[in-house]
């Protein structure tokens, strides 16, 4: 039963993405710019983790992921009139000797491009026990680009993960820093080339179901005042 309700959970996720026209970024003000790094900043953060077991040296996960805002902040002009907005991506990670796992993830949706990656060390060694605690350090880098914007990002986070049988439940806590770029292509002449630094702490929990090989996984995070979902399926061994 668990596992068809984080399947619908992920169909959900994937069913609030509206089609986001970045096209208000043409009319934003100087003042508009720190709401919309926040958004994107919690987006890019957001959606990394579903257990905080280490894979193991050989161990292998591939999964796509989506992250979604419910809606955008108050100040956040550009995506006003969308309740609802998020990033896709692949995520691919492998696990290497001493709990160190490496991932890479990229997307593109939106006309918004994300490449980034980091690295996971598992804080004690590895069991799974029945009802036994893992907890990983997590830090990773990302960039994002669209025609009228770039944006840096950086995150650290510690995540915590308990076994519990037929499913994982984990929570975390991270801190993002997020460092967005107007580009030539905005129609403001104020604004190219005009950048904001913004940072924010982020809360998350959620559940992952596995299938042999298989996994589903949903969750949810707050930061900034703001509301977000995230959902994932892959393949980890």
């Amino acid at each position: 039963m668990l596992k068809i309700v984080l399947a619908c959970a992920l169909l959900f996720a994937v069913s609030l993405t509206n089609a986001a026209e970045y096209d208000g970024f043409r009319n934003i003000a100087v003042y508009q710019l720190r709401p919309f790094a926040r958004d994107l900043g919690g987006l890019l953060g957001s959606g990394l983790n579903q257990t905080a077991r280490p894979l193991g040296f050989s161990g292998f996960d591939i999964g796509v992921r989506t992250v979604e805002q419910l809606e955008p902040s108050p100040m956040n002009t550009v995506l006003r009139d969308h309740s609802a907005f998020g990033l896709r991506f692949v995520q691919a990670e492998i696990g290497m000797p001493y709990r160190i796992d490496g991932f890479v993830r990229a997307g593109s949706y939106e006309g918004v491009t994300v490449a980034g990656g980091g690295l996971r060390y598992g804080l004690w060694n590895v069991s799974d026990e029945k009802y036994h605690i893992n907890a990983m350090l997590i830090v990773m880098g990302s960039m994002a680009a669209h025609k009228y914007f770039n944006a840096v990002h950086f995150n650290t986070s510690l995540v915590c993960s308990l076994n519990v049988p037929g499913v994982s439940p984990y929570i975390g806590l991270g801190v993002d820093s997020t460092k967005l770029e107007v580009q030539m292509d905005n129609s403001s002449p104020p604004l190219p080339g005009t950048s904001v630094r913004v940072s924010n702490v982020r809360y998350s929990a959620g559940l992952r179901a596995k299938l042999n090989l298989f996994y589903l996984a949903g969750g949810v995070t707050y930061t900034h005042d703001s509301t977000l979902l995230n959902a994932s399926a892959g393949i980890r061994f």
